[in-house]
């Protein structure tokens, strides 16, 4: 491939990924380059056509656990919240969302936030990867950890706030890194 076209892909990449993270309109699609790029993989196919550059996604095959986790947690946006849910039928709480996004994928979590993070080996923020577990203490309880989302990449994470609210996608701001307590790879 000659230079200059790498140039391009690299640059028709770049503003693909900036571009996700300037919306909260995450697509399947930017998540699995997203990956890709973090990983070093080049993308499977790149076709141009009429001087428009297509990026042929990732086969379902070839896509990590975490991957097809993110995609299936992506997937219950806009379910409601119940406290103990564990199903898109009846809702979610935040740690049986990740229950359910993982068993997705044949992989097999533990029901509370607390038993997950206990469950994961534990990353750095700064090494966080797409499908990576971040947990955070929200309120006085006993439990040290009693939330847990699922990074998307960009600062960004989904997971089921509270009684009241939807399963939904937050931004990694100054309110969610105060509560933080660290990040954890299944």
């Amino acid at each position: 491939m000659k230079s200059y076209t790498k140039i391009y892909i690299c640059l028709v990449l770049l503003f693909l990924q900036s571009n996700a993270l300037a919306t909260k309109n995450i697509h399947d699609k930017q998540i699995i380059q997203a990956y890709n790029l973090l990983v070093k993989k080049p993308v499977e196919k790149i076709a141009i056509k009429n001087n428009k550059t297509k990026l042929v996604n990732v086969k379902r095959q070839n896509r990590t656990p975490q991957i097809n986790a993110t995609l299936m947690a992506k997937k219950q946006i806009n379910k409601k919240y119940r406290w103990g849910g564990t199903n898109p039928h009846t809702g979610f709480d935040c740690s049986g969302l990740m229950q359910y996004a993982y068993k997705a994928s044949k992989i097999y979590l533990p029901r509370t936030a607390a038993a997950q993070y206990k469950h994961t080996k534990r990353i750095a923020m700064k090494n966080l990867q797409v499908g990576d577990l971040i947990f955070f203490h929200t309120r006085r309880t006993r439990a040290r950890v009693n939330h847990v989302g699922i990074y998307l990449g960009g600062g960004k994470f989904i997971h089921a706030p509270r009684r009241g609210k939807l399963v939904s996608i937050s931004d990694l701001n100054s309110y969610w890194r105060k509560k933080l307590i660290g990040a954890g790879r299944v």
